[in-house]
């Protein structure tokens, strides 16, 4: 089978489309590890300075750690919104851009109060996603919460994430007519596994 001219040239488009999204990805980790490396610095110079050597009491020292340990959490939370927010600006959107793209869309009822990002596994089970197109989308890694030692998180912007479910299935219904079906499947299939449990 030979290739024609058509499909090499789109052959070769994707390949310089999935170079730049991976200049793009390495700019973004390159970004990340700056922010997360100044917040570092500036929080070991924090650290520094309040050693006031003083006594106190237990419950007053365990009362300032949390006061620390919530103050960090939003710094990098804002690290994050940072990323994700120089990320739409290198793909030539402004943030205010996006809002208006997200005013007119209508959410279901799990994304009203849900945060602006989205973990890899609800992407996949919530929105219905592979893994390939996750790959192409943009994301913000945060330190995993669960251990420090572990891979970071990666956190996906939900309106980019939304906006590609419901163009692969058709809109809101279509996505959601796609999440009832693979529930459904799941439900079949956990049912068939069990249905000799009790039998003996």
């Amino acid at each position: 089978m030979t290739m024609t001219d058509e499909i090499k040239e789109r052959i070769r488009r994707n390949r310089e489309r999935a170079l730049e999204i991976q200049k793009k990805r390495k700019e973004g980790r390159a970004v990340a590890a700056a922010v997360a490396a100044a917040a570092a610095s500036e929080e070991k110079t924090k650290v520094q300075g309040d050693g006031s050597g003083g006594g106190g009491s237990l419950n007053g020292h365990s009362g300032e750690r949390d006061a620390k340990r919530r103050k960090k959490e939003c710094k990098e939370e804002e690290e994050v919104k940072k990323v994700a927010r120089t990320d739409l600006n290198k793909r030539g959107k402004s943030e205010e851009e996006e809002e208006e793209e997200e005013e007119g869309v209508v959410l279901e009822d799990f994304e009203i109060s849900a945060s602006p990002f989205v973990t890899k596994k609800e992407a996949m089970q919530a929105y219905c996603l592979p893994e390939g197109t996750l790959a192409v989308c943009s994301y913000a890694e945060k330190e995993n919460p669960r251990h420090k030692g572990w891979t970071p998180m990666k956190l996906y912007n939900r309106a980019e994430i939304r906006r590609r479910a419901r163009k692969r299935f058709g809109g809101m219904e279509g996505l959601i007519a796609e999440r009832t079906r693979r529930e459904q499947k799941r439900f079949e299939r956990d049912l068939e596994a069990t249905k000799d449990i009790f039998k003996s």
